[in-house]
């Protein structure tokens, strides 16, 4: 079936021209695509079955999206002009311009004739049309809101546009009023009294702005926003317009209020405080990509997604500075590796530069007690991470190094040195020998024991070489104990 068809009133009375009321009702208050797609689609009826009646090919000749096309039959079936038989295939049906007549004379009749005869008395300028008085009475049944607070709306828009004031404008204005809880004439009152008690304000606001026109009505919209509903006093929003001075205008300052009002901070020291502690966050993150070899164009990303989450878990400037720097020293060139490593530290309460060094220092010495445990066994290969699994369990059951050194000593010469010595141990343990005198005493009864060496002190400053095994563990394991 094709896209669009005339409804049996229009093709009766033979409506493929354009009515005169379209001209004067419809066509002044349509954008352009709108037009193109109305009268395109008149084209069409004339010929529904045609091959070139399809969504497809009103989006080709008229260089429009699918979405774009919807969009303006929508928008026609709102003004009453077609109807919207099908949104999946899309199909619409084009209704008769002069049947919205009886739906106007039903409102003009009793009804609305007082409102009729003021809204008009506002535009003196021009004549409204049924379709201008069709927009109006749409909005009053939807929202019921009362008359005389309409004819307010209206007039203070046309004494600060002029007369030529479109009604589109208007009902914007009307429409955000009421969002704003305006209901009653009173409300209307105080509503345009702050408005024109805002002139001076608006004046300084864009003059920080940098900005040279006047503030317009939806700008004065903006501020009885700010400084009523979110609660902001001139100086507060002077502060942050000069932070968007000649950037963005009064879009952009409404932004950054509106980041202001989420972190609630509503006075100029509260601004000023979070401002900084944003700026310190900006440096930052240039310092850590700079330190792991990263560049970024834009640091917000850096900040929202990586920056703010490692404060907020209690890590130190200088603790992820020296994180980074461990990064680089091990081949992490990423921000995702670097969140992994801070993720670990975490884990083991390390926020701080000074825990995270003694977490390391922990480790390495742990390292130079399982590589001596090696030694003590005649073997010189690479501590493992098996290696480090079975040493943590041992420390569990009770052992301390002096015992595991012994042990080692029975366990040389022998294929896979850690798996042997966990069956030693494990018949030292259930045996309840614990100390190296009652593990040396226990194994010697079925093998002979060798000389033990004392495990080597800890250095304070950790090589490459030294982490270097120690960062890999870090990054391809969740679970490391000391």
């Amino acid at each position: 079936m094709g896209l669009c068809r005339m409804s049996r009133e229009g093709a009766k009375n033979g409506c493929v021209t354009l009515d005169n009321k379209f001209l004067t009702d419809y066509m002044p208050d349509a954008d352009d695509i709108q037009l193109k797609v109305y009268l395109y689609g008149l084209l069409r009826c004339s010929d529904p079955d045609s091959p070139d009646n399809t969504s497809a090919h009103f989006c080709n000749a008229l260089s429009i999206t699918p979405e774009q096309l919807s969009s303006a039959f929508e928008y026609w079936q709102s003004e009453g002009l077609v109807t919207v038989v099908s949104t999946s295939p899309l199909e619409v049906r084009y209704n008769a311009v002069k049947g919205l007549e009886d739906k106007l004379r039903y409102y003009r009749k009793g009804k609305y004739e007082e409102f009729n005869a003021q809204l008009q008395g506002l535009f003196p300028e021009r004549m409204l049309t049924g379709a201008d008085y069709e927009k109006y009475y749409e909005f009053l049944e939807t929202t019921r809101l009362p008359q005389e607070v309409m004819l307010m709306i209206a007039g203070y828009c046309v004494n600060y546009k002029g007369a030529n004031v479109r009604d589109k404008y208007v009902l914007a204005v009307a429409k955000a009023w009421y969002e704003e809880g305006i209901r009653t004439v009173q409300d209307a009152e105080d509503m345009i009294s702050n408005h024109e008690s805002s002139t001076e304000a608006m004046r300084l606001i864009s003059k920080s702005l940098g900005k040279k026109s006047e503030a317009d009505l939806d700008d004065k919209q903006l501020y009885i926003k700010w400084t009523k509903s979110w609660g902001f006093d001139l100086s507060g929003i002077l502060f942050a317009a000069k932070q968007c001075k000649k950037r963005g205008g009064m879009e952009r300052l409404d932004k950054v209020l509106d980041e202001y009002f989420t972190h609630n901070c509503l006075t100029v020291a509260d601004m000023q405080a979070y401002s900084d502690e944003k700026q310190s966050m900006y440096d930052l993150a240039k310092e850590v990509t700079r330190i792991i070899g990263v560049r970024y164009e834009n640091l917000e990303t850096v900040v929202s997604h990586y920056i703010c989450v490692w404060l907020s878990q209690g890590f130190d400037k200088d603790a992820l500075i020296l994180i980074a720097e461990y990064c680089f020293e091990n081949s992490i060139r990423s921000l995702g590796g670097m969140n992994a490593m801070t993720a670990k530290f975490y884990k083991q309460g390390c926020v701080t530069a000074d825990s995270i060094n003694d977490y390391i220092g922990q480790l390495v010495a742990r390292e130079k007690k399982i590589k001596k445990m090696l030694e003590t066994a005649a073997s010189s290969r690479m501590v493992t991470q098996n290696d480090r699994d079975a040493y943590a369990l041992w420390t569990d059951w009770g052992f301390d190094d002096e015992a595991i050194l012994v042990c080692a000593s029975f366990a040389q010469g022998k294929p896979q040195i850690t798996g042997y010595m966990t069956k030693l141990l494990t018949r030292c343990k259930e045996a309840k020998a614990f100390t190296a005198e009652e593990v040396r005493k226990l194994l010697s009864s079925s093998a002979p024991a060798a000389k033990t060496a004392e495990p080597g002190k800890l250095e304070r400053r950790y090589t490459k070489e030294e982490i270097g095994s120690l960062f890999g563990d870090l990054q391809n394991y969740d679970d490391i104990e000391i």
